[in-house]
This record gives structure tokens, C-alpha cells and sequence, in this order.
């Protein structure tokens, strides 16, 4: 009995045992398939995500890709500017809704549709060389509302892959003179200017005289990108940026000269390597400004600025908080142009009041033809439109039916305004210029009528100041607010800093009897002496002259000066000479480069012939377009 029962017992605990087993299978077959599960749910949702993250890597590379192409089309055709869609709401948000068309059908481009696909609207295609999906596309609106006044483009573009959009807005900007500190298209001694015989080649073209060449020695300092579409010839100094050429032969393994250098070559300093070659930049033709101040192309010029004719004086001066400017142009009679032709002009207040040709100098006092009293002060800060424009000077027209036009028997103020120097008895422009017993040189002379400016004093405003001839720095010209203020200075002519050389001959000069003189001294003070580190004449300004060149009046005469400081950026079409290589006179050259430059030049600003635009910033901003084509809130 007992012994069945052990038997039983033995049995049951094997039956037991085996369900246990069971249970424990299918609990860990159980575990096993949902661990299956969830392993496959993540492995599908990485899938997603790494599907999702590689078209939104891509999405942004097609927005730039959108504004590579915008860009491509404006270097081919700077007047696409112009294009864009009026109902964009970045293009009406921005002003330009006035401002900007749908270009033809026969330029149609889908990259300028704000409508979703479900009303027609399109995306362009991003090129499949560009290394995106086959699906990646674009869209790009304009603001153009500031490229009359500095040639800026502002563009939102929008690319789009599969489901993810994505948005950015890109400064677009003119490659241009103010790109640099210091710029020249030919590294010679102006032929003009100096009354010297030098080809007009590039030193790689033609065998240059020896007395053409212009060093740059020790103690002068840039600041700032310098490129010439020359060979620089570099004897010292320190060179703080990039320095580039479009010299395409580098001798014993560089792109620069040591010539003709006093005492031998010496060792300038590059803080940024050597010269490198880089592309030609153009000179723009002379007076492409004019049409800035005709009133009858509002597209292409929808603020026009000022015209003045003949020698105009302007004095830069800021009271309290107001920025003005005294005019005094005497020859002036139409502030603005009517017509291509110049037959017809007007005479905004802003630009100030031309003087009355039938009236004498005391009747016309308080107007641009008050002699007596220094001219007309004019405002010139944010609410005139003198802001952010243009000041064009030419010379008194020789047509008769140009409405600037003076007989040749005739002058302002009743016939009693003469050409006279401020003895009242030499030959001069009749503004002061030149100074008593100054000895003129007959290049840099100061005729009566020719379209000269002479500019000093503290500027507190936004503009440039174009003259057909020569513009005169006839003393300090500063910034007041230098993170705010900009100036641009242009003399087709030449752009001269004044540095009056008198006589001091016992006897009176220039005298009847045709005497010489035969002892000069310099007439200015400056700012600060030879001998001192600090400077001896500022100059804040973005300074170009597209014929001829930035050069000191008399350089060569009198005794050294010290530093000529300018910030800002140096152009010409010649090298111009600022003191003697020995210095013995003139100045050293002390140039730093406006940085502000680079995105916001001067308005209306001359460009390069053959223009380029470099995108200057990217940054992304709120989507502007969903999948669909529908706008983003």
C-alpha cells in the first residue's frame, strides 16, 4: 500500500512538472516575440526618421541651391533685378510689390510661383548635378527696394523635398570697388595728371619707364583687402589682408615687383600671404551717373537726387542732431533733369534754391548762388531725400539747349560773380580757390566752369557726391555717427586731397612782370605734424576716381606731412602718388578698410562694368511655403 502510494506520488509529481515546463515555453516564446515586435517598431521608426532627417538636410540644400540660381541669372543679366512677384508677401512685406514684375513669357521661371500646386502654382527643379533627389525643387522671392540706392538684393528661398520645406534669406550684394581697401587698374603714374609719357599697359604688356613706377615702402600700413588688375611694385609695408593681381606671370615665384626701390628692395609684410592672382575688375564708364537725377524714369530711378553745375562748394556740418550740408554753386540753375537730353530740369527744395540770373549777389542771398555768405545750407538727415541719394557736379554745359546752359559772356548773380582767386586778382574758380600767392600747378588748376567739388567737414547722413571733373578733400572729412554715416566720392577727373603750395617771395605773386617764384612753403595746417603718430588729414569715405586717380595736390613739394588716414576704400583707374618714395614730402599712407563696406555701400555708388554679386549672408528663417505650395502663417 505504501508502496503504491509512493508510486503515485512520483507519478503526479511528473505530471506536475511538465505542465510547469509548458508554461515556462510559452512565457518565453511569449517575451521573445514581443522583444521581435518592438525591435522591428524601432528599426520602421528609425527608418522613418532617417528618411525624414536626410530629406530635411536635403530641403535646405535646395533653398540654396534656389538662390544659386537667382544668383546665376543676375550675373548674366544684371536687370533681372527687376523680376520677381508682386503678390509674394516677403516681396510686399519688404515695399517692392511696386517695384518688381513677372518677367516675360518668353524668361518665364516657376521659381517666382506663390501659389499652392493645387491652384497651378510650381516649384523649380533643383539640377540633378546638383547631388539632390530627383524631387528637390525651389521657390525665391525678391526685395529689391534697396538696390537703387546700393545694390542690394535681399531673396527668401524656399526649397522642398518629398514632404519637409524649408526656408532662407540671403543678402545678395554687387562685387564691386568698395569690395577693398585700396584698388587700382593700372599701377603707373597718371600720364594726365602727372604730364608724363607712360603706356597705358599693364606691366606684363609693354616695357614700363622707370619714372612711371610708384612704390609702396616701408611705414605704409593697409588695412583691408588690395587687389590691382596690375603687378604691384612692393618696396615695404605692412599688409594686413588679403592682397591679390590679376597679374598672370609670377616671376622667381611671385606676383609683385621690387623696382626702382630706394636703397634697395625691402621686405614688405604680408599678415595674409603673399599676392595671389585673381580676376580683372572694370572701371564703369564716366557720367553713367546723370540719369540718377532725371525725374522721368521713376523705374529705373524712382528717387532721383541733386544736380548741381559748374565749381560747387560743399561744408558737411551737424548741429545739435540735425546733419546739413552748405551748397554754394553759383552756376546752377536746374537741381534735377526732365528729359535724356537735358533740356528741361526742375528745381526741388531739398536740393536747395539755384540763384536767380537776373538778380545781383545781394538779392540772391540765402540760395546756392550766395557767394557773399558761404552758399545755402541745406538738411540733408533721414527725412530729406538727399538721404541715401545721390549729389551729381558738372561742368556748365556748352549746349544752348541744355537748361544748365550759360553763354560764355555770361555769369551769375547780374553778371557780377567772377573767376577769381581769393586775392580777387588771379585767375580762379571764384570760391575761394586758389588761396593768395598759391602757386598753381597747371594740371590741378581750378577753372571756372568745370565740374569740380570741394568737400570738408563732419558728415552725418547717407550719399555720394559725383563729380564730372576733379572733387577737391579740401580739409577734414569725418563721420559723426561712424556706424551709421557713409559717404561716397567720386571725381572722374581725379580726387584730390588739397595741399595748397604758396610763394613767399618778398615781392607781391603772381606779379604783372611775369617774376617766378622762387621760395614755397606749404599754405595748410594739418592735423597733426610730420613728426607724430597720429594723423595729419582724415578721411572717412569710399573714394573712387574711374578715370584717373587718387593722388595729393603737390605731392612733391614742401615737407613731409605725416600719415594720411583713410577708412574706408581707395579706387582708381591710376595709381595716384601721395608723397615722395623718399619721403622727403607728402604723406605715409595709413588705409583701413570700412568693413561696413562689404554689405552696405554707399548709395548709388558707380559699379564695375562687368558685374558679379556674391551672396553675402544666408540665414535660415520661418518656412515661408508648405509641401503643397501653400503659404506658411
Amino acid at each position: 500500500m505504501l508502496t503504491l502510494l509512493r508510486t503515485r506520488i512520483a507519478l503526479l509529481r511528473q505530471e506536475r512538472d511538465r505542465g510547469v515546463a509548458l508554461a515556462m515555453v510559452v512565457g518565453i516564446a511569449s517575451v521573445l516575440l514581443l522583444l521581435i515586435s518592438v525591435t522591428m517598431t524601432f528599426s520602421v521608426s528609425g527608418l522613418v526618421r532617417s528618411n525624414h532627417d536626410a530629406d530635411w538636410d536635403a530641403a535646405m540644400s535646395a533653398a540654396f541651391a534656389g538662390v544659386a540660381d537667382y544668383q546665376g541669372r543676375l550675373t548674366n543679366d544684371p536687370s533681372y533685378q527687376q523680376y520677381g512677384n508682386p503678390a509674394s508677401t516677403f516681396t510686399i512685406a519688404n515695399g517692392s510689390a511696386t517695384s518688381v514684375a513677372l518677367p516675360p513669357t518668353s524668361r518665364d521661371n516657376p521659381a517666382f510661383d506663390v501659389k499652392p500646386t493645387s491652384a497651378g502654382g510650381r516649384w523649380a527643379s533643383v539640377p540633378l548635378t546638383d547631388g539632390l533627389p530627383a524631387n528637390a525643387s525651389f521657390r525665391y522671392e525678391v526685395d529689391n527696394s534697396k538696390y537703387a540706392s546700393n545694390g542690394i538684393l535681399h531673396l527668401r528661398a524656399t526649397g522642398k523635398v518629398d514632404t519637409v520645406t524649408r526656408s532662407v534669406v540671403a543678402n545678395i550684394k554687387q562685387t564691386g570697388f568698395t569690395n577693398y581697401v585700396y584698388f587700382t587698374d593700372y599701377e603707373e603714374l597718371d600720364p594726365t595728371l602727372n604730364n608724363i609719357n607712360c603706356a597705358v599697359a599693364y606691366a606684363w604688356a609693354a616695357t614700363r619707364s622707370q619714372n612711371c613706377l610708384i612704390n609702396f615702402i616701408a611705414g605704409d600700413t593697409f588695412d583691408g583687402q588690395v587687389h590691382s588688375n596690375d603687378t604691384l611694385n612692393i618696396c615695404g609695408g605692412t599688409f594686413k589682408q588679403k592682397v591679390t593681381t590679376a597679374n598672370p606671370n609670377a616671376v622667381g615665384g611671385k606676383l609683385y615687383s621690387q623696382t626702382n626701390c630706394s636703397g634697395g628692395a625691402g621686405t614688405p609684410t604680408f599678415q595674409s600671404g603673399a599676392p595671389v592672382n585673381a580676376a580683372q575688375i572694370t572701371m564703369p564708364p564716366p557720367q553713367a551717373q546723370l540719369d540718377q537725377v532725371r525725374t522721368d524714369i521713376p523705374v529705373k530711378v524712382p528717387i532721383p537726387g541733386c544736380l548741381y553745375t559748374g565749381p560747387t562748394k560743399i561744408t558737411f556740418s551737424v548741429s545739435g542732431s540735425t546733419a546739413y550740408m552748405t551748397v554754394l554753386s553759383p552756376w546752377t540753375k536746374k537741381t534735377q533733369l526732365s528729359n535724356g537730353a537735358a533740356t528741361a530740369g526742375t528745381a526741388p527744395a531739398f536740393c536747395g534754391t539755384p540763384g536767380d540770373p537776373t538778380k545781383t549777389q545781394a538779392q540772391n542771398a540765402g540760395t546756392l548762388s550766395d557767394v557773399a555768405g558761404g552758399g545755402q545750407k541745406i538738411a540733408i538727415g533721414p527725412a530729406s531725400q538727399l538721404y541715401n541719394n545721390l549729389a551729381y557736379v558738372q561742368g556748365v554745359p556748352s549746349d544752348s539747349a541744355n537748361a544748365n546752359y550759360w553763354a560764355s559772356s555770361a555769369s551769375p548773380n547780374q553778371n557780377g560773380f567772377t573767376c577769381v582767386g581769393t586775392d580777387t586778382k588771379s585767375s580762379g574758380n571764384g570760391l575761394g580757390y586758389p588761396v593768395v600767392n598759391e602757386v598753381v600747378p597747371s594740371i590741378a588748376k581750378y577753372d571756372c566752369r568745370a565740374g569740380d567739388v570741394f568737400v570738408e567737414g563732419t558728415m552725418h547722413s547717407s550719399m555720394t557726391i559725383n563729380a564730372e571733373h576733379f572733387a577737391w578733400i579740401t580739409g577734414k572729412l569725418v563721420y559723426q555717427d561712424a556706424a551709421n554715416d557713409i559717404l561716397g566720392l567720386v571725381g572722374a577727373g581725379a580726387v584730390w586731397v588739397w595741399n595748397p603750395i604758396v610763394c613767399t617771395n618778398p615781392t607781391p605773386y603772381p606779379a604783372s612782370n611775369g617774376a617766378s617764384c622762387s621760395n614755397e612753403k606749404a599754405s595748410l595746417t594739418f592735423e597733426a605734424t610730420s613728426g607724430s603718430s597720429n594723423c595729419a588729414r582724415t578721411i572717412n569715405a569710399a573714394i573712387l576716381s574711374n578715370n584717373h586717380s587718387f593722388e595729393v595736390h603737390n605731392y612733391d613739394a614742401g615737407i613731409p606731412l605725416g600719415y594720411l588716414c583713410v577708412t574706408g576704400s581707395i579706387a582708381q583707374e591710376f595709381r595716384g602718388p601721395v608723397g615722395q618714395g623718399s619721403g622727403s614730402s607728402g604723406f605715409l599712407k595709413r588705409y583701413s578698410y570700412d568693413t561696413r563696406l562689404l554689405n552696405s555701400p554707399p548709395p548709388k555708388f558707380p559699379t564695375p562694368r562687368t558685374t558679379s554679386y556674391d551672396v553675402n549672408t544666408e540665414i535660415e528663417v520661418k518656412t515661408a511655403f508648405d509641401s503643397t505650395g501653400a503659404p506658411l502663417p
